[in-house]
């Protein structure tokens, strides 16, 4: 893919009113939006939206001005209109708009609609100032490119099982010494128009059900009350994610 290509990249957040203003003045978005613009990457143009803006910030025009939309959403998920969901995952399953969702985005109404799954933790999670430690499971990826094993000092722990679909590739698992837990923290899926419903095992040969228009990739980190948006690992891994699911990679 030509590396002239302009990606859009639109950086939701709920305006959370419990994240703490000391840790992130500029909210999450904002502090996510800056971790993208540091790279100087001519190929990216960030724009930032949230819940109170007009349209709950997700216009037919602003989805339709996006490449790739981030998603973070924490305590004000019900106020996400439904739809707003059925345009997000519109976008992406018919239109192959990237979409990468981030931490509790997991239960959004948006990646609900995009992966049609529930969400849920099946292992549950904690607020104990858990180490979390990330391993890179697929090196060979373009969203670990750059990337080593790396350890949170202090992060929310989500644990496994993950009620979502199975994914395309795992990127990157995390594991918290504290209790034990492991949770799929940094997975891919294509979504959409391409993948045949009906296909089981196939003929052999390799063929396979095919590849879905919109990349999707979840990425666990990032409870408000870390610094966590702050970190050059964690900042690396979104980076990746918008420019794989933009297509730039």
């Amino acid at each position: 893919m030509s590396e002239a290509k302009t990606i859009r990249v639109l950086v939701w957040d709920e305006n959370p009113h419990h994240a703490p203003k000391e840790l992130y003045p500029k909210n999450l978005r904002g502090a996510i939006a800056d971790g993208l613009e540091e790279f100087g990457d001519a190929n990216l143009v960030v724009t930032t939206a949230n819940l109170d803006d007009p349209e709950q910030g997700v216009s037919d025009e602003a989805l339709n001005n996006a490449d790739v939309l981030i998603w973070w959403g924490h305590a004000r998920h019900g106020e996400v209109e439904d739809s707003v969901a059925e345009r997000v995952a519109k976008r992406v399953r018919e239109d192959g708009m990237g979409f990468v969702a981030l931490h509790s985005a997991h239960y959004s109404k948006t990646f609900r609609a995009v992966l049609n799954a529930t969400g849920h933790l099946k292992g549950g999670w904690r607020e104990a100032d858990d180490t979390e430690e990330i391993r890179v499971c697929a090196p060979w990826h373009p969203i670990a490119e750059g990337v080593s094993d790396f350890t949170l000092p202090a992060e929310e722990m989500y644990g496994g099982p993950f009620d979502v679909p199975p994914c395309e590739v795992l990127v990157l698992q995390s594991f918290f010494p504290l209790g034990g837990e492991v949770f799929p923290s940094g997975a891919c899926w294509t979504v959409g128009e391409g993948i045949d419903p009906e296909f089981t095992s196939g003929p052999g040969g390799g063929k396979g059900q095919g590849k879905g228009i919109g990349r999707v990739f979840y990425f666990r980190p990032g409870h408000e009350t870390y610094p966590t948006y702050f970190l050059p690992e964690i900042r690396r891994v979104i980076y990746n994610a918008v420019r794989w699911a933009g297509k730039l990679s």
